[in-house]
C-alpha cells in the first residue's frame, strides 16, 4: 500500500510542477521561434535580389466573352 500512495504522491507533484514552470518554458521556446523564424525572413530576403515572373495574363490568350444564342 506505501508504494501506491508514494507513486500517486510523487505522479501528483509531478504534474503540479509541470503546471508551474510550463507557462515559462512555452514562453521560452515561442520567443526562441520568433527569433528564429525571423532571423530566416532577413537571411532570405537579403541574400536573393527579386526575380521578375510573368504574370499568368501574359502567357494566355486574349479573352473573348462570348453570347448565348437563343
Amino acid at each position: 500500500m506505501g508504494a501506491i500512495f508514494k507513486f500517486i504522491l510523487l505522479f501528483l507533484g509531478g504534474v503540479y510542477l509541470l503546471r508551474l514552470i510550463s507557462p515559462f518554458l512555452f514562453k521560452m521556446m515561442l520567443t526562441s521561434f520568433i527569433k528564429k523564424s525571423q532571423e530566416q525572413n532577413e537571411k532570405n530576403t537579403t541574400s536573393t535580389p527579386p526575380k521578375k515572373t510573368k504574370s499568368p495574363s501574359d502567357t494566355l490568350g486574349e479573352y473573348v466573352d462570348y453570347e448565348e444564342l437563343d
